[in-house]
């Protein structure tokens, strides 16, 4: 075959590749997610709930659960971080949701959530060994969560489709993972924070507490949430969809 010619069908091959790329930025697919988001927020709290409003104090949402071509979907996974001011909870929950709604910034949301604000996942014993805290059944789940006993009715516990999680046989409770001081050993948490032992204490060792900000009470911790799906790619790295902002809560201690 002529050597030129071959020379010509590379040359053009390249140029067809790059006009190729080209045309998919232009269409806007940097931003496309190839794995839906939660989308349904069924309950959204608000940290301005008062001690009297616990029946109000909880998160709820649907999952959207789904197979994929490319992606093995593991399930869906809940962030949340502890503020001790309301105003540092305001700034960043406002951010966070902002860029998520923005078709310019959302493909960074789950990123900006876990490495720049130091989002943690939440947390349950029965939780272990689990590849998402809400694990893909290959339909959408309902999920409501409520962080702390507000009161003896309104106790803490995650249930999906109005059942336990894991189809438990007792109430389960949501848990959050502290770093022991002076180890690299964790342990998990509640968000019980009328109990001394449970209530924030240091910010070397408790990544998921932000401690700084105005607008503080000495009775009161602030707790906001978002919900994410995740999956796996060819590579075995993690994939995330844009972030779903579920809402905040306080949590009391007295």
């Amino acid at each position: 075959m002529n050597k030129a010619f071959c020379k010509k069908r590379v040359f053009l091959s390249f140029l067809l590749t790059g006009c190729l790329i080209l045309f998919n930025l232009s269409c806007g697919l940097d931003t496309f997610y190839v794995i839906d988001a939660p989308h349904q927020v069924l309950h959204q709290p608000v940290y301005s709930y008062s001690k009297a409003n616990g029946s109000d104090a909880y998160f709820e949402f649907w999952t959207v659960d789904k197979d994929y071509d490319s992606i093995k979907f593991l399930g869906t996974d809940v962030y949340y971080k502890i503020y001790k001011s309301s105003n540092q909870l305001v700034t960043e929950t406002d951010y966070l949701t902002t860029i998520a709604t923005n078709e310019d910034t959302m493909a960074t949301s789950a990123d900006k959530l876990i490495t720049s604000y130091k989002y943690q996942k939440l947390f349950a014993v029965e939780a272990q060994g689990k590849k998402a805290l809400f694990e893909s059944v290959r339909s959408n789940q309902r999920i409501k969560i409520r962080l702390n006993d507000y009161t003896d009715e309104y106790l803490a516990e995650i249930t999906v489709d109005g059942m336990p999680l894991y189809s438990s046989s007792s109430r389960v409770i949501p848990l959050r993972y502290l770093k022991e001081s002076n180890t690299t050993s964790t342990r998990a948490y509640s968000f019980n924070f009328k109990d001394a032992n449970e209530i924030p204490k240091d910010s070397t060792t408790e990544f998921d507490v932000n401690f700084s900000g105005s607008g503080t009470t000495d009775d009161c911790w602030y707790v906001a949430m978002f919900a994410v799906a995740v999956g796996l790619d060819y590579t075995y790295a993690n994939v995330y969809s844009n972030i779903l902002y579920l809402g905040s809560v306080p949590i009391f201690t007295d």
